[in-house]
């Protein structure tokens, strides 16, 4: 796109958010996925004192576990600008979806206050205090709540009460920070008890008015917590003690919440993850998704590309407003309007249901003036638009310049072998991999001609070893580059044909923040005219590895992921996403 802003590598998009230290921004990374980067002030980043804050700051946020968070993948000075790097959770926050829906309940208030405490003990553990955990720092995602920019309000002179309450929110600071004394972990304790409170009531724990008002009462009142349910109200009211002291720590609030048992931080996650329901819907643009079958009621925003499958069935229950390109294949049946804003376009748009149209006026735009964007609830298709959020799709695509994404179908091999045991589980991909034995398995499409990106979101659940992506690689022959992170963190490429120990080209080599979930890429590059092909590694969006093969390098054939255990115990590894797509030119 002309005129794109590019900071540190990152194209950024659009604004996702304003605060009092910059904008934040939607980005596409330079291996094409999404992130959400946060560009501070100018005034700021040109304050040295504010630049060894801000390294010294970062460093400890990076070593964060992603656990209920939204992790840093990086930050830099580019020219005179500061940035930081985050995950891109899809999702509103929680203050949104307080003020739009209303208070949560049941099991999605339950799961989001053990997500909270997840998140707060993996913050905790890294000796970060968060300092301004409110709701706008909570994401609610179609997998459960993220926490956002913690360590981030220790960037300002913490000596002040003026400097913390500026960036900090008064409605859910501790006693001990409106007095301004020291913060330790307890105040972040005590603002989890006041975001659930507000979350399961819609009232703020010390009611509004002017910000002194506020505050006094949270030195000299107790906080309104009547309507939260009596079990989880005792366990708000001792993370809300007047005294730091006599509130528990992260790791006893999880404990509480789940009736004494003690959770790992890994365990918490997917107990969190298989009781969230979370919001009835999606909210924002669709970056770059697929749909395959959904139910919409009122518009789905598309900001990338949005594609609707051969054979599938979409009914649109509003218009489908989109902001780049959306592909309807011939045979599928769309119910609603298509309409594209001023700057996209509907490609393919051949509908062929009865009741289809393509909404569009003689000049390309929509008939009545580009969509009011809002955020879509989308009723009785949570699970499978979940799916659609990471741009996954269960149909494989044929190559005419269309990357093929999975939602790991029919399509895989499932089963048991001697080498171990292939399942699909929901969307994901489940390989568990025997003692001595690598288990790797062939994507459906076959890559491209040229050079090649392959890329896969996994996380190891027992066992140790390693785990990744393989490209330029054939099924019958065993030929193969492997793209592998070990549960350790370290990564490796290596070159493996049949009947012959593998070829390391790099590594072992360890990469920070590798040992939790990891997003791994691959370029496999075309043999260049020397007869070399060139290797390059991406683990959470940073190149960790590039090396080149020139002793009979392999071609363009089969892509997949694999498992392969270092010890006596199996390797379980769970794949969440796949994808293979050209180089870029």
């Amino acid at each position: 796109m002309s005129g794109e802003r590019v900071i540190g590598g990152y194209a950024l998009r659009r604004v996702l958010g304003r605060g009092g230290m910059g904008e934040v921004h939607l980005a596409t990374t330079p291996t094409g996925g999404l992130a959400a980067v946060k560009v501070i002030h100018p005034e700021l980043a040109r304050d040295p004192a504010f630049l060894r804050r801000f390294e010294r700051e970062v460093a400890a946020a990076r070593r964060v576990a992603r656990f209920c968070t939204a992790p840093v993948l990086d930050a830099g000075i580019d020219g005179d600008v500061a940035y930081l790097v985050t995950e891109y959770v899809k999702g509103p926050d929680l203050a949104q979806a307080v003020r739009e829906q209303g208070p949560l309940s049941g099991s999605d208030l339950e799961a989001l206050a053990v997500g909270i405490a997840t998140a707060l003990g993996a913050i905790h553990g890294a000796g970060v205090v968060h300092r301004d955990l409110k709701p706008s720092n909570v994401l609610l995602s179609p997998l459960g709540p993220r926490v956002i920019d913690f360590g981030i309000a220790q960037l300002v002179d913490a000596d002040s009460l003026a400097s913390q309450a500026i960036l900090g929110t008064p409605a859910f600071m501790a006693p001990e920070q409106v007095r301004g004394e020291p913060l330790g972990p307890a105040a972040d304790v005590y603002a989890w008890g006041g975001v659930i409170a507000f979350a399961g009531t819609g009232r703020l724990p010390f009611g509004g008015g002017a910000p002194a008002e506020v505050l006094y009462r949270i030195v000299n009142e107790g906080p309104r917590l009547d309507g939260l349910d009596a079990g989880l109200r005792d366990v708000v009211e001792r993370a809300m003690a007047k005294e730091p002291r006599l509130r528990p720590t992260a790791q006893q609030l999880l404990a509480s919440l789940m009736g004494g048992t003690h959770l790992t931080p890994a365990t918490a996650t997917q107990v969190v993850e298989r009781t969230w329901t979370g919001p009835r819907g999606l909210a924002g643009p669709v970056d770059g998704a697929s749909v395959r079958s959904a139910s919409v009621r009122g518009p789905l925003d598309v900001s990338g590309t949005a594609r609707i499958t051969p054979g599938a069935s979409a009914p649109v229950q509003g218009p489908l407003a989109v902001s780049g390109t959306a592909r309807i294949a011939p045979d599928a049946s769309v119910s609603g309007q298509i309409a594209p804003s001023a700057s996209g376009d509907v490609r393919d748009a051949a509908v062929p249901s009865a009741h289809g149209r393509n909404a569009l006026s003689d000049k390309g735009f929509p008939r009545g003036g580009v969509t009011r964007r809002r955020w879509p609830w989308v009723a009785g298709a949570v699970a499978v638009l979940a799916v659609v959020v990471v741009g996954v799709v269960v149909a494989p695509w044929v190559w005419e310049g269309r990357p093929y994404t999975a939602g790991f179908g029919d399509s895989w091999a499932t089963g048991a072998s001697d080498g171990g045991d292939a399942r699909v589980a929901g969307s994901d991909y489940v390989l568990t991999a025997k003692p001595g034995w690598r288990l790797w398995k062939s994507a459906p499409a076959r890559e491209p001609d040229g050079g090649v990106v392959v890329s896969a979101k996994a996380r190891r659940e027992q066992g140790s070893g390693e785990y990744g992506v393989w490209c330029h690689g054939s099924a019958s022959s065993g030929d193969r580059y492997e793209f592998g992170v070990s549960g350790s963190g370290q990564v490796t490429i290596v070159k493996r044909r049949t009947g012959q120990k593998g070829t390391p080209l790099y590594g072992p080599a360890a990469v920070k923040g590798a040992t939790g979930s990891n997003r791994i890429v691959a370029e496999c590059a075309d043999a260049e005219a020397g007869g070399k092909v060139g290797l390059r590694m991406w683990v959470n969006e940073r190149l960790v590895a590039e090396v080149s093969d020139a002793s009979d390098p392999l071609g363009s054939g089969e892509a997949g992921v694999y498992a392969a255990p270092d010890a006596k115990e199996a390797l379980r590894v769970r794949f969440e996403s796949f994808a293979i797509d050209r180089t870029k030119d």
